[in-house]
């Protein structure tokens, strides 16, 4: 483990300051070596965004179950010491429109503006390109992404490259698993639409005539420990709230 310093998000940060100085680890609030996201996948995509590239270390907060005993915060505390949890750098994905460039660990997703009318676009990737789409939109996720909303929408998941999920078009389509470096261009024939990255809530417009580009991003994000996040028993509902001190 590389330094000490802290940085708590999410859920009752107070206790869980407790717990983290109780470990012989300094919670700060600037500056960090770490920082814990405590909540849910949410919570690490929120960490990420407001500091990327430090190392995050997930615990998810029971909320609504309780963490098995190998994913309660003292016990990760406790593997973080010994150097026990697992390293993962995960890939990210760019969008842009115009100068605008976001980041996402998740998912790029386009909706239509207004649920009463749908979005009309076209999708090329190198020279080939689809023929006019109309429906909600679509989702291009990257592997870790796509145990989520893609997952939803095409009831399957990508372990490699990049998913495309056509969102309730009128034109049936089987969702596209991009595995090389060519970026996705989108342009929008109809709209307004609306351009969602990862679950930032300022939404990007993009209007009809307009296009954006997404392709694997430079940037990753360093994860400690994510099997915490993708632990089944720490998922179950229905449990007790977890007072983490």
């Amino acid at each position: 483990m590389s330094g000490s310093r802290v940085l708590i998000l999410g859920d009752v940060p107070a206790l869980v300051a407790v717990v983290v100085r109780a470990a012989g680890l300094e919670p700060v609030r600037s500056r960090p070596d770490l920082v814990l996201c405590h909540g849910g996948d949410g919570t690490l995509l929120r960490a990420e965004r407001m500091y990327p590239g430090v190392p995050k270390i997930p615990v998810r907060a029971g909320t609504r179950s309780e963490p098995c005993t190998q994913h309660r915060l003292e016990r990760v505390l406790e593997r973080l010491l010994a150097d026990e949890l697992d390293v993962e750098v995960l890939p990210k994905i760019e969008a842009r429109v115009g100068a605008w460039r976001g980041l996402a660990v998740n998912d790029v997703v386009l909706r239509n503006h207004n649920p009463a009318i749908a979005v009309r676009f076209e999708l090329t990737i190198g020279e080939q390109s689809t023929a006019e789409l109309t429906g909600d939109g679509l989702v291009i996720a990257t592997p870790f992404g796509s145990t989520g909303y893609y997952r939803s929408v095409t009831r399957s998941s990508v372990a490699t490259g990049l998913g495309v999920a056509f969102n309730n078009c009128t034109e049936v389509r089987a969702p596209l698993h991009h595995t090389d470096e060519r970026p996705i261009i989108v342009r929008i024939v109809r709209g307004p639409a609306v351009l969602v990255h990862d679950n930032d809530a300022r939404p990007i417009p993009v209007r009809a005539g307009q296009g954006f580009v997404v392709a694997a991003a430079a940037e990753t994000a360093t994860i400690l420990g994510l099997d915490a996040l993708r632990c089944q028993e720490c998922r179950r509902e229905g449990g007790q709230r977890y007072n983490p001190h």
